[in-house]
């Protein structure tokens, strides 16, 4: 962000708001999702934009503002890793702390920054996973694994890292992970919708089939449906405004005492072997060499912050509507690489 004593200056881009909200439309026009709410944050500006539908079948329905979406693993970040930093602060929990401090049928010697930077090499095979109700699915993620040879040396996203983490803060707070992020996060920071018991109604959905129905304000991962309020993985709905809130934090444009100071550090590598990951969130760099703050959702969300530009970009779909479209990933990754590519800033003409 360009700064004129202190005040912000408006910028110009080659990969505009325009140019980004454009894009996307042409994914609703091609059917890769029915509709999208995306925003563009640039220092103390904030441009919004929502089109499309919120769903096609049964029968189309119109996507409005402030709808709240099923944001998948941006739970992990907005949440967990949130908690995880607040611990930190308060001195209950460090990077290298192993997690069968407080998780004592977790028998290996994972930290929370291996768990939390997917490099654990914790991987394995549970039968049936996802018709185990919550307690044999629980202990059958701590015991059941195994930490193979790419422990420290591969980063293999897997949703058990995260799982790990939030019971462990249960243990650190004697509380659900859910309960945690609500009173934690969601709460003193004043995200105005986030929640994970969403008014179904006020939901965009994701799945339909007719021998199901339209899944709308119930979580979309099979996982966190067992988990329920156990889960730190995904199952927090929340809407635009709701990231918006969020990312502004990072930028210091509002203040809560419930903001880790341990956010900060966010924008480095984490990994032991300089793997591009960061606590709880990936890193990407852009054309001048700066990294960003970067996350996915599997029901169709990503999230870009660059905190020390005061730059982000946050994209909400449903491409899991009415079935996941493998198609969205390629789309995704090519404005992401795009945007990267393309977004500079400079001082206004």
């Amino acid at each position: 962000m360009i700064r004129d004593n202190g005040q912000y200056i408006r910028e110009k881009a080659s990969m505009d708001f325009q140019t980004v909200t454009d894009e996307l439309k042409t994914w609703t026009k091609a059917r890769v999702m029915p509709g999208f709410s995306v925003a563009l944050l640039t220092g103390k500006t904030v441009q919004t934009a929502v089109s499309g539908e919120a769903q096609w079948f049964p029968q189309p329905a119109p996507l409005q503002p402030h709808m709240l979406y099923d944001v998948a693993s941006l739970t992990k970040v907005i949440g967990t890793t949130t908690v995880f930093l607040q611990a930190w602060d308060q001195g209950l929990v460090s990077p290298d702390m192993p997690l069968h401090r407080f998780l004592q049928d977790f028998p290996h010697t994972t930290t929370f920054r291996q768990a939390l930077t997917h490099t654990s090499g914790l991987e394995g095979y549970i039968p049936h996973r996802n018709a185990l109700p919550a307690p044999a699915l629980k202990q059958a993620l701590m015991t059941q694994l195994t930490v193979t040879e790419e422990v420290d040396r591969q980063v293999v996203y897997r949703d058990v890292n995260l799982l790990l983490v939030g019971w462990a803060l249960e243990q650190v707070y004697h509380q659900p992970i859910q309960t945690l992020i609500t009173r934690q996060v969601i709460q003193p920071l004043a995200l105005p919708q986030a929640t994970f018991q969403p008014d179904s109604q006020q939901c965009v959905p994701t799945t339909y089939s007719p021998a199901v129905g339209l899944r709308q304000g119930v979580v979309h991962d099979p996982k966190s449906a067992i988990l329920g309020k156990h889960s730190g993985a995904a199952g927090l709905f929340a809407s635009l405004a709701d990231l918006v809130t969020f990312t502004e934090y990072f930028f210091g444009n509002r203040q809560s005492a419930s903001w880790p100071a341990h956010a900060a550090d966010l924008t480095q590598d984490w990994t032991k072997h300089h793997l591009g990951r960061s606590l709880g969130w990936d890193l990407r760099r852009d054309g001048q060499g700066r990294l960003w703050l970067y996350h996915t959702g599997y029901t169709g969300t990503f999230w870009l912050i660059q905190p020390d530009d005061q730059l982000a970009l946050v994209v909400l779909t449903n491409r899991v509507h009415p079935q996941p479209n493998p198609a969205f990933l390629a789309k995704r990754d090519a404005l992401i690489a795009r945007f990267l590519s393309d977004f500079k800033t400079m001082p206004a003409v």
